[in-house]
């Protein structure tokens, strides 16, 4: 129930809170992500499928962003942020053949930007703070083979949070140039362990790097 609360509550945030604001900037961007905490590398215990530890790890992701920031005024801004990106891993232990993993990761936001000092919300143009809350859809896959001739998937729905700064530079005509640096971490479901039906399905934590135009 508390999950469902939680979810509900990120959805009304993406969805919701930029309808009360005017006048969007709009943005487009490619993302490269980097993994950190078990996301990038986890051991698990021996199982009744696997007798011999095991271990998960995935690399470097990329992904797409589109945004609409709807200035608040000068200094705030309500951020819708949509959000997909892939990434591949491996699954290994003593004893067994090596299995490919993929995650696929589509988020929608709801965030507030906060531009201190000279910066604009109105213009998007400066440094700025951005946070908030995404409902993020994940698939998690593991295969054996190439071509795949065994493949398992597993689908969650959970809460995430993201906490970054950005900076909008260089004015042509109406766009910007606009780079970023976040840090998105799963808030809820935290993580199950591998078993002979679905993959591991460890917290999605990663730095995420952007570059991109608002206009």
């Amino acid at each position: 129930m508390e999950s469902t609360k939680a979810l509900t509550l990120g959805l009304v945030l993406a969805l919701g809170l930029p309808l009360a604001a005017q006048d969007p900037h709009f943005g487009v961007g490619l993302s490269f992500s980097v993994p950190t905490g078990a996301y990038r590398s986890k051991d698990y215990p021996p199982s009744a499928s696997v007798t011999a530890p095991s271990n998960e790890s995935y690399g470097a992701g990329l992904g797409g962003q589109f945004t609409a920031s709807f200035p608040m005024d000068r200094r705030t801004a309500l951020r819708l942020d949509i959000y997909t990106e892939s990434s591949t891993g491996t699954n290994t232990a003593p004893g067994y053949v090596d299995y490919n993993l993929r995650h696929s990761l589509f988020s929608v936001g709801g965030e507030m930007q906060v531009f201190p000092g000279e910066g604009d919300a109105n213009r998007h143009r400066g440094g700025y703070l951005v946070g908030g809350l995404s409902m993020d859809l994940e698939r998690f896959e593991t295969s054996l083979g190439d071509p795949y001739w065994y493949n398992v998937s597993a689908s969650r729905t959970r809460l995430g949070g993201l906490a970054g700064w950005g900076y909008s530079f260089r004015p042509y005509g109406g766009w910007r140039s606009n780079v970023e640096v976040a840090f998105h971490k799963t808030l809820s479901n935290a993580g199950e362990a591998p078993d002979a039906s679905t993959p591991g399905t460890p917290a999605a934590d990663f730095l995420r790097f952007t570059y991109g135009l608002v206009f």
